[in-house]
């Protein structure tokens, strides 16, 4: 599984350290950009699974999201 995060989130760091302990078998990379949420990342949590973009009010809500994918 592929998950693309986007650095301008500010707790970038605290979403990706709790997305590498959920999926530790899954490559995590930040971004620059993920594209389509530009707006969006500098207040939520968004990510890019496997070609899916998800967005989410909350760190926990956004990986129970990725979870159901």
């Amino acid at each position: 599984m592929k998950i693309n995060i986007c650095k301008k989130f500010p707790k970038i760091k605290k979403f990706e350290k709790k997305l590498s302990k959920t999926f530790p078998d899954a490559s995590v990379k930040v971004n620059s950009c993920i594209g389509g949420f530009c707006k969006k990342c500098r207040s939520m949590p968004v990510a890019k699974v496997d070609g899916v973009k998800v967005k989410a009010k909350k760190i926990g809500k956004i990986i129970h999201y990725i979870k159901m994918l």
